[in-house]
């Protein structure tokens, strides 16, 4: 099937990648980030002098799947976005204690 143009020029206008920065446990920017579905990335970049857990879950809801991922003291984390892809992320304490203040951040979606 083909694709519209406005579809296409949004598609274009994506940036490959984002940066969402974790200082004092929060994240910035904490609501919707969106990269292309070509190989677009997500990077997490700790400023903080404590590891971190990432909780990834679907921003659909349902089955509560979610995966963990580490996001070391002052280091970085990289999420890989597929087409049609959209998450949901909690930042936590690597005890599974929940850091961030308010509902969590995202969507991260392409």
């Amino acid at each position: 099937m083909a694709m519209s143009a406005a579809k296409r020029a949004k598609q274009s206008a994506l940036p490959k990648s984002a940066v969402i920065i974790i200082k004092n446990q929060l994240p910035e920017p904490c609501g919707e980030v969106e990269v292309t579905p070509h190989g677009g990335r997500i990077i997490f970049e700790n400023k903080d002098k404590k590891d971190h857990r990432l909780r990834f879950h679907s921003a659909k809801g349902g089955s509560g799947s979610s995966i963990d991922l580490l996001l070391p003291a002052l280091g970085r984390t990289t999420v890989l976005i597929k087409k049609d892809d959209e998450f949901m992320y909690t930042v936590m304490n690597l005890d599974g204690e929940e850091v961030m203040t308010g509902h969590g951040g995202g969507p991260i979606k392409n």
